[in-house]
């Protein structure tokens, strides 16, 4: 081979291995790589409330979203709680590992101050968990005040060429509801 084949073989090489490294990402295994990557810690990425409301009736009417990546997971969820008085209202989240793919989101309900409306009330609430893919399958426990309301399960599936999530959930246990949590102003 002369000396011109050699360097056209060389730069070839060089190319394919430097576009295998891109793809796959730095040698210690970042995010974004085929070869997978450091996922991050579990956490509770974002949290919010809507305003209290007085409906005329009460649905724990919940929802949830997961976005699946090839290092993290992403899990939304949202659901309306029935407060139990009029002074009341959803405090401080807490987000923590249960086990090595097992998580629990507890939202309590706290006095707030004085009553500020003529109905207990009722109010959504959205969480946005982070939890790393190699969890899978994952579990996420939601409790208010302590007590298990719903337990979701999921799995995500990655490939070269996407990937695809599958939640599943069970009620655990029924929201409350009361007469003052339905009466309306």
């Amino acid at each position: 081979m002369n000396g011109r084949g050699l360097v056209v073989v060389a730069a070839l090489a060089l190319f394919l291995t430097g576009s295998a490294v891109a793809l796959a990402g730095p040698a210690s295994g970042g995010p974004g790589g085929l070869l997978g990557g450091a996922s991050d810690p579990p956490a509770l990425l974002h949290f919010d409330t809507d305003e209290v409301r007085c409906p005329d009736g009460f649905a724990a009417n919940s929802s949830t979203a997961v976005s699946a990546g090839p290092d993290n997971t992403e899990i939304t969820y949202a659901r309306n709680v029935s407060l139990p008085g009029p002074s009341y209202a959803v405090g401080g989240p807490t987000f923590e590992r249960v086990n090595e793919s097992a998580y629990a989101l507890d939202v309590p309900t706290e006095e707030a101050g004085t009553a500020s409306r003529s109905c207990s009330g009722v109010v959504r609430y959205n969480g946005t968990m982070r939890v790393p893919a190699g969890d899978d399958p994952w579990t996420l426990i939601v409790k208010h005040d302590g007590e298990t309301i719903t337990t979701l399960r999921g799995e995500s599936e990655h490939s070269l060429l996407g990937g695809s999530t599958s939640v599943s959930g069970s009620v655990s246990a029924s929201e409350p509801t009361n007469d003052a949590a339905n009466a309306s102003e």
